[in-house]
């Protein structure tokens, strides 16, 4: 391999590095503890942006405190899962659903789940802490449904539990570039490399 083509190597190798530990970022999106309760109006959620990486959400849900929130996913950017990070509380059973655009229209009683995205339940009585909630959000009885990962611009997701006793959770939404984006964006860094060098 000569000079210049092991160079080249080298800078795209560096690249991809640099995209590696972009992607490894992670971010606290909302905590009520710190950024206060999460909106219970359907029609006007709390809004937050989804950023590639880990994008954690932690709230605290009892009967009548509903959580709705618009998480905004920018241009090239898609979200690949939901883990359930944790769940404490005698309540052992959360649900969240989600759908498109920044408003849910769907009331939380007497609810057209044939109009929402997707639903699902999620804690310790379903034992999923430390599971992808996407995939089983997806395939909710008589919703939409999808299959992961989502793309677009935003997604407003209704988050509840109906015990009287407070359930505290944390959720963790993973987010990657799609794939031409990352392509995009190493041919940008090299690009910015090599000029770089040329002006040496």
């Amino acid at each position: 391999m000569n000079a210049s083509r092991l160079r080249l190597v080298r800078l795209v190798a560096a690249a991809a590095v640099c995209l590696s530990a972009a992607n490894a970022w992670a971010v606290v999106t909302w905590d009520e503890t710190v950024d206060g309760d999460l909106s219970d109006d359907r029609l006007a959620p709390s809004v937050a942006s989804l950023v590639s990486g880990t994008n954690s959400l932690s709230a605290t849900s009892v009967s009548g405190d509903r959580e709705y929130v618009t998480l905004s996913l920018a241009s090239g950017l898609k979200l690949t899962n939901i883990l359930l990070a944790s769940y404490v509380g005698d309540d052992e059973t959360g649900f969240i659903g989600v759908q498109r655009g920044t408003t849910l229209t769907e009331p939380p009683t007497g609810t057209d789940v044939a109009n929402i995205l997707g639903y699902s339940h999620f804690g310790t009585a379903v034992n999923t802490i430390g599971d992808d909630l996407l995939p089983a959000i997806g395939t909710g009885a008589g919703a939409i449904g999808f299959t992961p990962p989502l793309t677009g611009s935003n997604y407003t997701f209704w988050i509840q539990q109906t015990g009287s006793s407070p359930a505290t959770y944390q959720l963790d939404f993973i987010v990657a570039p799609e794939p031409g984006s990352i392509v995009l964006l190493s041919l940008g860094g090299l690009v910015a490399l090599l000029a770089a060098r040329r002006r040496r």
